[in-house]
């Protein structure tokens, strides 16, 4: 009780230092299946359905971008699944899980998908390496729709997920007649990456530092990146393409027809991320054909101009962080 109330206490405390929600979840909720909970320790107990033996628990925390780990035990290392549940809405809407013992391999990342069940995306190692007798640690990590999955401290997969998640729901998911054990799952939150494809050069350089940057990144906590500030060894379109696979939403300015910027908007395109493109007015009938259909801020040059675009992308950026914009689909 004194754990649980502590753990309680410390969440308070992030909330009012503004820093991220992290720490042991003791909050659960039995969605499908027989479940007990005891302060941070889940079990499944089966499901009343012999033909599908599956259990859900949804976990009192929302989550978009970090990570999430828990120790587990299966009864035995067949026909017994335990897994992390990511990107929760409704059982009508897409979800991921980061799987022990599913789809016959050792580990597995799989999309469940309305009306169609469960797809394998990824995965790897024998079951039999699977010992039932011996706890493990599953843990996953998620920025963007980068995803990798350790178990026991060790990486065993790593992908990026086709499209990004829309919902802030996290949990566990079950499979089997035979109980399965969670406990202690922890998780600690990280802001939602926003990645800005423009011209480096003035007024875009302007208009990122005293409009994007404050805009994103103080008033709404995204942590924002633009490719000339990443100081790292190696390839700078590998570094593109690894910070646009990792965040939640690009930023594109395309009023000069940059070739970069044009490259970089395709490739966010292909994984389907969400998308906000900034155009001066002046140059809005020099918008390729192809993307015009395309939600777009069309701004004066001006610091007038400049609170529109404030005022546009406050809404926009929002609706990314509530599920709301899902992809760069037209208006």
């Amino acid at each position: 009780m004194a754990k649980q109330q502590n753990n309680r206490v410390l969440q308070e405390e992030q909330r009012t230092n503004g820093s991220k929600p992290h720490g042991l979840i003791d909050r659960w909720a039995a969605l499908i299946g027989r479940w007990t909970f005891q302060g941070g320790k889940a079990t499944f107990h089966g499901s009343d359905d012999n033909e599908s033996p599956l259990g859900l628990a949804l976990a009192g925390a929302s989550f978009r971008n970090g990570s999430i780990r828990t120790r587990l035990k299966l009864a035995r290392n067949k026909q017994t699944t335990a897994s992390i549940l990511l990107g929760y809405q409704s059982m009508t809407a897409p979800y991921v899980l980061v799987q022990l013992g599913a789809h016959d391999k050792a580990y597995a990342v799989s999309e469940y998908r309305p009306n169609l069940g469960f797809e394998l995306l990824a995965s790897a190692g024998l079951l039999s390496n699977i010992d039932p007798e011996v706890e493990h640690e599953l843990a996953v990590t998620l920025e963007g729709q980068s995803l990798s999955m350790r178990v026991d401290g060790v990486n065993v997969l790593s992908m990026l997920l086709r499209q990004p998640i829309n919902g802030e729901g996290m949990g566990l998911e079950a499979w089997g007649d035979a109980a399965v054990v969670f406990e202690e799952t922890y998780f600690e939150a990280r802001s939602p990456r926003v990645f800005v494809m423009m011209p480096f050069a003035e007024p875009f350089d302007a208009l990122y530092r005293d409009v994007i940057k404050p805009v994103a990144e103080d008033e709404l906590d995204f942590e924002v990146v633009r490719v000339d500030e990443i100081q790292a060894p190696g390839l700078v379109i590998d570094d593109v393409q690894r910070q646009i696979a990792a965040s939640n939403v690009v930023v594109a300015e395309i009023s000069t027809r940059n070739p970069n910027v044009f490259y970089e908007l395709g490739y966010a395109h292909a994984l389907r991320k969400p998308a906000v493109i900034l155009v001066r007015r002046e140059d809005r009938n020099d918008v390729p054909f192809d993307l015009r259909g395309y939600r777009a801020i069309y701004y004066d040059d001006s610091i007038g101009g400049k609170k529109a675009v404030e005022q546009n992308l406050r809404s926009y950026l929002q609706a990314v962080k509530s599920g709301g914009l899902t992809d760069t689909v037209p208006v």
